[in-house]
């Protein structure tokens, strides 16, 4: 239980993926904006067939011409062949369902928008205004309520908890690839969702440096750095021995904030996140290059072993006090350099073998991606919400009506009635998936969560609780899980309930499955308080011990409080 007592010390601390430049068009004085989602409707917007193609890690449904969808396509991995000289694919987020690309024609769009809006709004054709002031009760004029104007956005990017979708819309004939860019939110998203988790000075200093970061001519240019405040970086510019200093590295890893500046107005925070982007600067730029490999590798250990000068050394080939002398002889040139990333040798790009998209085709991805904006817009405008839904329910069955039986469709039907709270709907198809082939990540786990609470619903009556077979049903499609990326914690707090349901008695070896998942999910406190208990259910007291130790550390709710004492006064007998 090592890994864990490292654990416990170390507890402190919507926009497009790509960028096309369209930009919505400015609401009048009386007219409140809503910016939709694409809602694309078949049946309306008539022209020329969807095109699809399988690439690795993508799957691209296109209704633009073949020379255009490739463009697209060839610029999204070259942007992230790019985006690899600074922060390589094992430090991002790992999806085993494969991106979906959806490209429309903008010509296509705008002869569906106004049907498309009254369909969701169920409103007659909107008749020119007769009135700009109506006349009010005490006989003076007085401006009409605001009205509520709506528009789609041009690009999107949406996602699930294991899958992500991107919606582009692009011009066929002032389409200009060498405009688009991986935004910082896209960045942030990658760096952010990667598991295990990685460090928070690493997080910050990735981000900053990017936030710097234009791509120009298939390379990132970088401006320099700011060390804390404009009038901090411009005394390093003039004196360097009179600016504020680099702060000692183990309190800093740790996310310790250092101390207030005497006599000076500079927040903690700044301090720190100013040291983060220059670990991470001298790390990609210092001594001709020589360290990025080393700062990648600690990044990815520091995530699981923790930020310990140990691990620093054996990646570096030296300490924190020889680490912080020379950030701080870089400094100076960290305010001054201009930074240019690009691949030595580009990796030829394999070309995409597009053609015409069938049904089912259509209907997954098309239907996957409406129903990822279910959510969204329930978030800006719930009244439109139960159209979106409406909308992926109808483009899923379509081809499920054609006697279409891919167990990706299956599972993304069943995903749609998960998420629309239908959950007798949804097992049915999640069964029906599994039957067929193996499930992506989410759809495993929402299938073992049916599976037990139908077991449960059954045994309620005669009080008993789940046989090996039973508990075998419901653990099986969650092992599953655990073997595809990216790593969903409900996946290991689901096992952990398996197992406290179960009259089958779990052995240690059983429950590593679930030290395997603090590790990757370490702050999450419903994760360590099931573990805990049934830890201390079976009576493994040493790890229930320091498992609740660790649960003491974290940002317990109130829920879960008494939960967390019961263990603590178990544990005392």
């Amino acid at each position: 239980m090592g890994w864990l007592a490292r654990q416990c010390s170390a507890v402190g601390l919507l926009a497009a993926s790509l960028a096309c430049g369209a930009t919505p068009a400015p609401p009048a004085a009386n007219e409140a904006a809503v910016a939709l989602p694409p809602f694309i409707v078949e049946e309306i917007a008539k022209g020329p067939p969807w095109r699809y193609a399988e690439a690795p890690g993508y799957e691209v449904l296109s209704r633009c011409n073949d020379a255009t969808t490739r463009r697209v396509y060839e610029m999204h991995v070259q942007l992230h062949e790019v985006l690899s000289e600074i922060l390589p694919p094992a430090l991002r987020l790992k999806l085993t369902v494969p991106r979906s690309l959806i490209i429309y024609d903008e010509e296509l769009q705008p002869a569906a928008s106004q049907e498309v809006i009254r369909q969701i709004l169920n409103t007659p054709a909107e008749s020119p205004a007769a009135e700009r002031f109506s006349l009010g009760p005490d006989r003076t004029f007085r401006a009409p309520e605001p009205r509520v104007r709506y528009n789609f956005l041009p690009n999107l990017r949406l996602w699930d908890r294991d899958a992500m979708g991107i919606f582009m819309i692009v011009r066929r004939d002032d389409f200009e690839p060498d405009r688009l860019s991986l935004t910082p939110d896209y960045v942030n998203f990658v760096v952010k969702r990667r598991i295990p988790a990685l460090p928070a000075w690493f997080i910050s200093g990735i981000l900053d440096l990017y936030r710097q970061t234009t791509f120009v001519r298939g390379e990132m240019v970088t401006e320099p750095m700011e060390w804390v405040s404009p009038a901090q970086t411009a005394t390093v510019k003039s004196d360097p021995k009179m600016a504020y200093p680099v702060q000692p590295f183990a309190a800093f890893l740790a996310a310790q904030l250092p101390p207030p500046v005497p006599g000076q107005e500079i927040a903690p925070l700044h301090l720190w996140q100013a040291e983060a982007a220059l670990l991470v600067r001298w790390g990609l730029d210092a001594d001709k290059r020589a360290h990025r490999e080393a700062l990648w590798k600690f990044a990815e250990r520091s995530a699981v072993e923790g930020g310990r000068e140990a691990v620093f050394q054996a990646c570096f080939g030296f300490g924190f006090e020889e680490a912080r002398t020379r950030l701080t002889a870089y400094l100076p040139a960290a305010v001054r350099r201009t930074l240019y990333f690009r691949p030595e040798k580009r990796a030829k790009v394999p070309t995409l073998a597009l053609s015409n998209a069938t049904d089912g085709q259509i209907a997954r991805l098309k239907g996957d991606w409406e129903r990822l904006e279910v959510p969204y817009v329930k978030a800006i405008s719930a009244d439109l919400a139960p159209k979106y839904l409406e909308q992926a329910r109808k483009t899923l069955k379509r081809a499920y009506d054609r006697d279409d039986r891919d167990p990706r469709l299956l599972a993304v039907m069943g995903l749609c009635e998960v998420d629309a709270g239908n959950d007798a709907g949804a097992r049915d198809y999640l069964e029906a998936a599994r039957r067929i082939g193996p499930l992506r990540p989410r759809a495993s786990y929402e299938l073992a969560r049916l599976r037990l609470a139908g077991w449960r619903a059954k045994l309620a009556v005669a009080g008993t609780r789940l046989d090996v077979p039973q508990t075998a049903d419901v653990l099986q499609p969650l092992f599953e899980a655990r073997e595809l990326q990216p790593p969903l914690p409900e996946v290991y707090e689901l096992i952990a309930e398996a197992w406290a349901s179960s009259t089958a008695e779990p052995t240690r070896r059983h429950l590593a499955v679930l030290d395997e998942g603090i590790r990757l999910f370490p702050l999450r406190p419903e994760l360590v308080l099931r573990a805990a208990e049934l830890y201390a259910q079976y009576g493994f007291h040493e790890e229930a011990a320091a498992l609740t130790e660790l649960a003491s550390r974290l940002a317990i709710d109130e829920t879960q409080r008494p939960r967390l004492e019961k263990l603590r006064l178990k544990i005392a007998l």
